[in-house]
């Protein structure tokens, strides 16, 4: 097997040789959140899978909707769908009125400027543009969900593991990238964690939940979480097919995660020029 070998110096570039399999053992210092610790891989999938993310928030009268139709994808789908909800924009700004409840994050926020969120609730699928635009009705969503399985190219699989560490209170995650196709261009690769279950204050005019404009005790799910590791490089200059990235990563919980047992890790994967998500899985801890 052709190996790889990481250089890194305070005034030397970065030497890159492709290889079949990178082992993350053979780095020699290791970027923020990454390591050489390494949990068992225990959710194997072989197919493709499409990213929906619901952007919305508490202040959003229309965002239950969303929410709704979020959850009939995800039963209709099943495994063929991840759903993220990035909590955004001034809809979700916390206040007195929803108990302070705060589930905005940094890079959440960067993302709805960057693709065009200017209105909730909105969707995005697989980032990629429709029309010319990132963002999606939750009206469209099935279509388009249902068009982007149909023709997504299948590029590669990820292979994950997850364990949960109270000692530290940190999430360390492994993750096999394997290629069945080639790949020419660079790619990052994402890991994010996400709560469900969360019960707190949300506007509405849903008629799924009666005629009261403000729900004391809706449900929140998939919400996205603080710490992630964002934007990470997975390669330099794309791979060729049946190469296999080994990564493995260390996420300090959240402090403001409710219950981490209702918590799952996504991990996808982005081409760094054109934004689109190339492959997406999720496991829970």
């Amino acid at each position: 097997m052709k190996k790889i070998i990481y250089i890194f110096a305070i005034i030397l570039p970065l030497i890159w040789v492709s290889c079949d399999t990178i082992e993350e053992e053979e780095r020699l210092v290791y970027p923020k959140g990454q390591t050489k610790e390494t949990t068992p891989i225990t959710k194997v999938d072989t197919i493709q899978k499409v990213l929906l993310e619901d952007y919305t928030g508490w202040k959003c009268v229309n965002c239950p909707r969303a929410a709704v139709k979020a959850t009939e994808m995800i039963s209709k789908y099943s495994e063929q769908l991840v759903v993220m909800a990035v909590h955004a924009t001034a809809f979700a700004n916390p206040s007195t009125g929803n108990n302070n409840l705060d589930f905005k994050t940094e890079y959440g926020e960067k993302w709805a400027i960057d693709f065009g969120c200017t209105s909730l609730p909105t969707g995005i699928i697989n980032r990629k543009k429709i029309g010319g635009v990132y963002t999606i009705g939750d009206a469209n969503w099935d279509n388009q969900i249902q068009n982007t399985i149909n023709s997504q190219d299948h590029i590669m699989n990820i292979n994950l593991g997850a364990e949960y560490r109270s000692d530290d209170n940190q999430i360390l995650v492994s993750t096999e990238n394997i290629f069945l196709k080639d790949y020419n261009s660079s790619m990052l690769i994402n890991v994010v964690v996400l709560e469900s279950g969360i019960i707190g204050v949300q506007y509405n005019t849903d008629p799924n939940y009666g005629t009261t404009p403000k729900i004391n005790d809706f449900e929140f799910n998939h919400v996205l979480r603080k710490n992630a590791l964002i934007d990470y490089s997975l390669s330099l200059n794309g791979v060729a097919k049946e190469t296999i990235i080994k990564k493995n990563y260390l996420i300090d919980v959240d402090p403001d995660i409710q219950d981490i047992s209702k918590c799952t890790v996504v991990v996808f994967v982005t081409d760094a020029q054109t934004k689109e998500v190339i492959q997406v899985n999720e496991i829970h801890l």
